[in-house]
């Protein structure tokens, strides 16, 4: 049982980013995709879809990366286009590539959990996005309790699209809020007042939405403690079911735009911690419970109870109460997670249409797993999500002696465990309340593949 909120102070978690603050994965996956190769590729894949038991159900990811405009944070694969006709051929590809996996399956999936993101999907219009739902739901099954989730844009999501959204078994919407004050809104090139964002939510669930998401960002430009607590009083005021709550990922080397945030002046390393810490008291004072990383759920909230029961999973979309090994992902820039392989798609939407188009795939890279490959996932994946590691449980997963396979990792949980990070008991190791700050260092000990001391470890962002 992890120990309450107000048992660790702030003084304590500032502690804590001292003495562990490195860079690191944020384990979406094992191994990280800088280890990825152009060794996996369309011929790979199709072994991969061939060899798959498709009488298990699976999770599809859908990349639809079009945008009316840019936020100036995001770094997300997106495209802006005012062109239908490229607009009609990425559906096209997208109709051509999802056709192309399911037909390699033994036999018609069944999908547990189907999630649009991107881009916004509801750049398309009522018709394009029914369009491509339907053809999803002639390619794949769904299962009785099926989620299906989607990411939408206020500014640009009409009362149509959530009433043709609903009708198709949508109950679960996701928005990117980030911050609401406006002169931080001004500075990211993302403006939609307060007011609008609760009528927006509000007309959601008139529509029949249970679930709501909202994202939130700290470390963006112009963000005070004064500002940052104002926005997330207002967003506790709206009541969503779950938020994520993420750090601004500054990376101008990979997205070039971003660079144009820079004459706002960006908050420093501790500014940034002052705002996590903020936002993480509020939500929890106000009745949202912790998950993983960066996810607060409420009580009754789907996901915080699979995390009180210790079955939430940690794929590329997120957390999820999902627990379905394999996810398909189809679109421009996607990943395919299969319990042997991960398959990623072309970035470019250009690229990826020219591919589907000549051979009904478009992968660019991925990873095949070895044994130690899915053996250590499976130890990240519930240390990220559950925080634990239960070594009779592994064993009997993966017929091995936990003790002999990793006595050197077994030194360094036992090292965390004195330091007061772990707590050790006949089941295994637990993370502590302070544990949860620094999980990702924990995971970081199953790692083979990381080399802390190599220059790409700079790809990955602070561990906390």
């Amino acid at each position: 049982m992890i120990a309450s909120e107000a048992d660790i102070t702030d003084e304590r978690i500032r502690e804590l980013a001292v003495r562990y603050d490195t860079r690191g994965p944020r384990y979406t996956s094992y191994p990280t995709a800088p280890q990825w190769t152009a060794a996996v590729d369309n011929g790979v894949y199709r072994d991969v879809l061939q060899r798959h038991d498709g009488g298990r159900p699976v999770s599809v990811y859908v990349h639809i990366p079009f945008c009316a405009r840019l936020c100036l944070y995001c770094a997300c694969n997106v495209r802006l286009t005012g062109k239908q006709a490229f607009v009609e051929r990425y559906l096209a590809a997208l109709r051509k590539e999802t056709e192309t996996v399911a037909g390699l399956f033994s036999r018609r999936p069944h999908v547990a959990q189907l999630h649009l993101g991107g881009g916004t999907p509801t750049f398309l219009s009522t018709e394009q996005l029914a369009r491509a739902i339907d053809h999803l739901d002639t390619c794949f099954s769904s299962t009785p309790d099926a989620e299906r989730s989607i990411e939408v844009d206020p500014r640009i999501t009409s009362r149509e699209h959530l009433q043709m959204l609903h009708s198709r078994g949508f109950r679960r919407i996701s928005i990117g809020v980030q911050d609401l004050d406006p002169r931080v809104q001004e500075a990211v090139g993302r403006r939609y007042g307060e007011d609008d964002l609760a009528e927006f939510v509000a007309a959601a669930r008139r529509t029949g939405f249970r679930e709501v998401n909202l994202d939130l960002m700290y470390g963006l430009p112009c963000q005070t403690e004064q500002t940052w607590r104002r926005t997330v009083e207002a967003i506790v005021a709206i009541r969503p079911d779950r938020l994520a709550v993420f750090g601004y990922a500054h990376v101008p080397w990979m997205k070039p735009h971003q660079k144009s945030l820079e004459r706002f002046g960006l908050p420093g390393a501790e500014e940034r911690l002052s705002l996590a810490i903020t936002c993480r008291r509020l939500l929890v004072d106000a009745g949202y419970h912790a998950v993983g990383l960066d996810h607060f759920a409420l009580p009754d909230d789907s996901l915080a109870r699979a995390f009180r029961e210790g079955r939430v999973h940690r794929n590329f979309m997120g957390y999820t109460v999902q627990g379905a090994e394999t996810m398909v992902a189809v679109g421009a820039s996607s990943i395919g997670d299969f319990p042997a392989a991960y398959v990623h798609n072309d970035v470019s939407a250009d690229g990826y249409i020219e591919r589907v188009e000549s051979d009904g795939l478009a992968v660019v890279k991925g990873h095949v797993m070895s044994f130690d490959d899915r053996l250590r996932r499976r130890i990240i994946v519930r240390l990220m999500g559950n925080f634990h590691v239960l070594p009779a449980q592994i064993e009997r997963e993966f017929g091995i002696v936990f003790a002999d396979h990793f006595a050197s990792e077994i030194t360094q949980l036992d090292r965390f465990t004195d330091e007061g990070i772990l707590r050790k008991d006949a089941d295994g190791w637990h993370a502590t309340l302070e544990g949860t700050f620094v999980i990702r260092n924990v995971a970081m000990v199953f790692d083979r593949w990381l080399r802390p001391d190599r220059a790409d470890t700079a790809r990955y962002s602070r561990t906390i």
